[in-house]
């Protein structure tokens, strides 16, 4: 008995670090193959990625930090965009953000609270940023 605890505890644990190598989804990886749940996760970090940096722009040197790291989601999002062939089924769309749809707003809403907070207190690092920002509308 005590030996088949042992054994259920190191199994238990073997199995709770088999996914923690694998890293976070981003939308480079993505394929017109993945998974909804991969896309999902997908999306929602490119977007936070975006709302993550902006929250950090206090200066020229974080302003230009911050682009980067906005261009990369940019790319992120546009290969999704071309690999999923511009558009999803409501259906699909549920299954895609049904699990994430909180993570999604929070990071939505963080994003836009970081692009008006930078417009009306700081315009001159705004337009840093702003060519970067407008690719995501593109």
């Amino acid at each position: 008995m005590k030996h088949g605890l042992i054994a259920a505890a190191i199994l238990g644990g073997m199995m709770t670090l088999t996914g923690c190598g694998q890293g976070k989804v981003e939308g480079k990886d993505i394929s017109a193959s993945s998974s909804a749940g991969n896309i999902g996760k997908a999306y929602v970090a490119e977007i936070t990625r975006i709302a993550d940096a902006l929250e950090t722009v206090n200066d020229e040197a974080s302003a230009r930090a911050a682009a980067a790291e906005i261009r990369i989601a940019a790319d992120g999002l546009k290969n999704m965009e071309k690999e999923l062939g511009g558009k999803v089924s409501g259906l699909k769309a549920m299954q895609i953000f049904g699990s994430n749809y909180e993570a999604l707003a929070s990071s939505q809403l963080r994003m836009m609270t970081a692009l008006t907070t930078l417009q009306a207190q700081h315009p001159e690092l705004m337009e840093i940023i702003s060519e970067e920002t407008d690719r995501l509308g593109e």
